[in-house]
């Protein structure tokens, strides 16, 4: 896997252009990396929702990873996706403007059923794919859709390339850029973790006042 120009190469890779974008990011952006789940009934749903210009929220993002670990590029990573919505950090807001957003197929916060667990979809979750974790931004526990590792490889796999090609120097959850409003990808997800594997030095935390910039 590799990026030629602005766009993915590599096997189980899909290009389908989405409509939903903003125009070509300013000089010196995108620095950013966001994490989220579609919190959706399948990646293709995801996928149809990203690309849907009748929406009324028409939202899009770069890339959708699938539970199998394919992926479909949606933007080339040169052009600004509506992923972020309202979002503030580290001094910044309007993340949508500096940074590249990364879906991954995943049902997010679960409800009990019976036996098993069902997404607020109504998708029905097997219990063996499902974790009970307590969100960075909440005190209680509650049950999660499991990231299946070949997509969180692949997902590892693309902050590595992002990080070093493209010199992205943050990667987030859109948990941490709107709090209280968002909360993928979830403590399912193991987002400090790879913070620590990927970025080249440990990532840094900022209040509202810093200038994540300097």
């Amino acid at each position: 896997m590799h990026i030629d120009g602005y766009k993915l190469v590599g096997e189980d890779i899909v290009q389908y252009a989405t409509p939903n974008q903003g125009g070509i990011f300013a000089p010196g952006a995108p620095d950013t990396l966001v994490i989220h789940f579609t919190a959706g009934a399948s990646i293709a749903w995801a996928i149809a929702a990203l690309c849907d210009p009748k929406s009324a929220h028409r939202v899009s993002a770069h890339l959708v990873v699938g539970r199998d670990g394919s992926i479909t590029q949606l933007l080339p990573f040169d052009t600004i996706a509506w992923h972020a919505g309202r979002s503030t950090w580290g001094g910044r807001t309007r993340f949508n403007d500096f940074s590249i957003g990364i879906e991954i197929d995943n049902a997010g916060r679960l409800q009990t059923q019976g036996d098993g667990f069902v997404s607020w979809k109504g998708n029905a979750i097997a219990a063996s794919e499902a974790v009970e974790g307590t969100h960075r931004n909440e005190k209680e526990s509650s049950w999660w859709h499991k990231y299946p590792q070949p997509q969180l490889d692949v997902v590892e796999a693309l902050c590595r390339l992002l990080v070093h090609d493209r010199q992205m120097r943050w990667i987030l959850g859109h948990e941490e850029i709107a709090p209280g409003r968002k909360d993928d990808p979830g403590p399912a997800f193991p987002l400090d973790d790879l913070r620590r594997r990927v970025l080249p030095a440990p990532m840094r935390r900022y209040d509202d006042t810093d200038d994540p910039a300097a």
